[in-house]
């Protein structure tokens, strides 16, 4: 008898010990942060909100932030500073991916159950965090996971007990009974990564909620959506909650982005207020922009992540060039882009998509400065960060050098050499 009770609690104890040593193999933690300073020489260098080229110039990291960046001649480099000599090579801001969805399943809706999300969690995040590292993307805005986790990974990677990006996080997004994803992508209005308030007043308080709690989103994305009447009839926010869930962020100065469809769904988005467009959708533009749309998207000083990655695989031949055409348009007539994937949508491969946008950017008609600035200076500034996408004194050292000059050739991107992250070395392909 105390066979068949030993053995079973031995099987347990070595599967937990397993599951254990399964997670500490693939948690991915932070290095040990760099203690001695650390000068960059001899590169070309990006600096301020427009990424100017700063030749020959060296960049000065101390206690994890930029101390110095000018030329070799005026920045004063301490005698016990490890000096890296990148000749041929250019600094620039790390990169920012301003629409992902960090927990998500590939190609689904947002982890809602323990298990999934442990599964995600240990297993994958952890390969995702890499890989954004690796491709050097040290900022994530993530638009729509379960605000218990995404929030935790946050407080865990600033903490620097896990390696990753920086997170910026919507947490739950802001939709209707009948809306995106509850019946797009088989969710629930249970979902914890789902919100559908019916009226201001309840929109008001989830919004308070997410806003000042112990650990509070640092953006809120709202989904108005129509639907396609050929396909699935969605129903939109009332534009009286919308409104609402917008003043109320903005009273507690968080940002709100918008996922969008049609042109009536643009219209209300803008009246309400929002900071942020993502997605260029073809039901909404596809014949052209509205006129007096696109003018108020750009007086209003909207930003637009297009996600052409996203569009990439199903419509290469047919609504992507329209799209880009669009796209084109909206910078002519002197909109602010910024750079998102959407991944793990569509089965996109985190860090290495948001590099493949830009070039569809470039491919659209934005020159490598706009793309480079979409993806560092513009993305900072619409999430109201001072610590992100700029290289200048006393920001922190989150920065990326890649062989070639991405100014005049967008695919150097993918030539990544080294990799900072709060001045801490996270990747090294120097030779």
């Amino acid at each position: 008898m105390r066979r068949l009770v030993l053995y079973p609690l031995l099987a347990l104890i070595l599967v937990v010990a397993g599951t254990v040593a399964w997670v500490q193999a693939t948690i991915y933690r932070a290095p040990d942060p760099e203690t001695r300073p650390l000068a960059l020489t001899g590169a070309t260098v990006l600096v301020g909100p427009d990424l100017e080229p700063l030749t020959g110039a060296t960049v000065l990291v101390r206690g994890g932030r930029v101390a110095q960046v000018g030329p070799a001649g005026e920045v004063t480099v301490p005698e016990d500073a490890r000096v890296i000599d990148l000749a041929g090579a250019t600094v620039l801001p790390g990169l920012v991916d301003s629409h992902a969805h960090l927990l998500a399943p590939s190609g689904t809706n947002a982890v809602t159950s323990i298990a999934s999300w442990a599964n995600h969690y240990f297993r994958y995040a952890a390969a995702r965090r890499e890989a954004y590292l690796q491709h050097g993307i040290t900022s994530v805005r993530s638009m729509g996971d379960d605000p218990q986790w995404v929030l935790e990974l946050r407080r865990r990677v600033d903490a620097g007990e896990l390696a990753g990006p920086r997170v910026f996080a919507a947490g739950p997004v802001f939709t209707t009974p009948n809306g995106h994803p509850v019946v797009t992508l088989g969710g629930s209005t249970e979902d914890p990564g789902v919100r559908v308030p019916s009226t201001p007043e309840e929109a008001r308080a989830q919004v308070r909620e997410l806003a000042t709690g112990e650990h509070p989103v640092d953006l809120v994305k709202v989904i108005q959506e129509r639907g396609d009447p050929a396909r699935l009839v969605m129903d939109p926010i009332p534009l009286p909650v919308l409104e609402a869930i917008v003043d109320e962020a903005h009273a507690h100065d968080i940002p709100v982005f918008a996922h969008w469809g049609t042109q009536e769904d643009l219209t209300d988005v803008l009246e309400a207020g929002v900071d942020g467009l993502d997605h260029l959708e073809p039901r909404g533009t596809a014949d052209g922009w509205d006129p007096d749309l696109l003018a108020r998207v750009v007086a209003d000083g909207v930003t637009l992540a297009p996600t052409f990655a996203v569009m990439e695989p199903k419509m290469r031949d047919t609504l992507l060039p329209t799209q880009q055409e669009r796209f084109a348009e909206f910078l002519d007539a002197g909109g602010r882009p910024v750079a998102g994937s959407d991944a793990p949508m569509n089965g996109l491969e985190f860090g290495a998509s948001l590099l493949h946008e830009l070039e569809l950017m470039v491919e659209a008609g934005a020159s490598p400065r706009q793309a480079l600035r979409a993806a560092t200076s513009t993305a900072a500034e619409v999430l109201r960060s001072d610590e992100i996408g700029v290289i200048e004194e006393g920001r922190p050292a989150d920065l990326l050098v890649v062989d070639g000059d991405p100014l005049t050739d967008i695919t150097a991107v993918k030539q990544v050499l080294l990799v900072l992250r709060d001045g801490t070395q996270v990747v090294d392909h120097l030779p």
